[in-house]
């Protein structure tokens, strides 16, 4: 199998068939190709598990249904790598949809590889009515890499979005899993952003392809929304820094960098991030420090639980 286009999905049956079609598409679009989709239906209560079977038994391309009864991004997408057969494994989320070319572009980037690459791609809005976040629009092909120290200059946290990231089965053996205590309710982001970061440490090349590219409707068009959501992502960056800043203190170079923007903002009185919602500078701080220490108190209960079972 050359291919494996994993989704997961929950509670999502309104919109999961969209998302699925799109791929349908990419994939016949790139004819002839050997793939599959692979769809981890994530302890879904709505019906998301009936629409897609339904949607299954029409597709022309085979469809392999997982189930992960854990609720957690991070434990289903380790359900899918553990499921798919692909040689590639491409990620994206079930409120996104597949550019017609994707799939073409995808697979001429990856034929040209020489060496072991964690590969995302553009992020669009879907709905130019939502608010303009979980989006990369950047134009230029970028690379990241340890041998020219890449997390010395800037952050590795912006490089890919994981509705819109893909690797070749080597990178998986020689990395893992994703780690599951960044899909909690403790720590409830930030799955992605570890994996890009241990990629890193491990000497992968991390690369963002402008013409890789998926369209999000994710949804989200009020403040309260895009603080909501943008507090969940500060949490888990902080949790990955107090995780990765003794395996290379460069990583977390960019919270240092926050930190003396918060201070400025308090100085001034002013919110210099996105006043649009209400999120500021010292937000973003403060939500990374709760990540960190979140991060920490779950490590110590882990290293207890351990120890008390040994």
């Amino acid at each position: 199998m050359k291919l494996s286009v994993i989704v997961c999905t929950r509670n999502r049956a309104y919109a999961i068939t969209r998302c699925l079609d799109s791929i349908a598409q990419a994939l016949a679009n790139a004819a002839p190709v050997e793939a599959e989709i692979v769809v981890v239906d994530n302890a879904s209560e709505d019906g998301t598990q009936a629409a897609v079977n339904a949607w299954a038994e029409t597709c022309s391309f085979p469809v392999r249904v997982l189930h992960e009864p854990r609720k957690g991004l991070a434990v289903a997408r380790n359900c899918g790598f553990h499921g798919a057969q692909g040689e590639i494994l491409a990620f994206t989320d079930d409120d996104c949809r597949m550019d017609l070319d994707y799939v073409k572009d995808l697979l001429r980037h990856f034929a040209g590889d020489t060496a072991p690459v964690l590969r995302g791609g553009r992020v669009e809005l879907g709905d130019p009515a939502d608010l303009p976040i979980t989006v990369k629009t950047e134009n230029t092909l970028r690379r990241w890499s340890r041998t020219i120290h890449s997390a010395r200059y800037e952050s590795l946290g912006k490089c890919i979005v994981g509705c819109n990231m893909a690797m070749r089965r080597s990178v998986v053996e020689q990395l893992g899993d994703f780690d599951w205590q960044f899909s909690t309710k403790a720590i409830p982001a930030g799955e992605d952003t570890d994996y890009v970061f241990r990629a890193y440490l491990a000497g992968v090349t991390i690369e963002y392809v402008p013409d890789m590219i998926v369209f999000h409707h994710h949804g989200r068009k009020s403040g309260d929304d895009g603080k909501k959501i943008m507090r969940n992502y500060m949490i888990g960056l902080g949790a990955i820094y107090a995780k990765h800043i003794f395996h290379d203190y460069n990583l977390c170079r960019p919270g240092y960098w926050d930190l003396r923007l918060a201070v400025k903002e308090f100085i001034r009185g002013t919110n210099d991030f996105m006043p649009e919602i209400n999120f500021s500078y010292k937000d973003f701080a403060g939500y990374n420090l709760l990540g960190a220490i979140r991060y920490w108190i779950a490590r110590s209960q882990a290293a207890t639980g351990v120890a008390k079972r040994s």
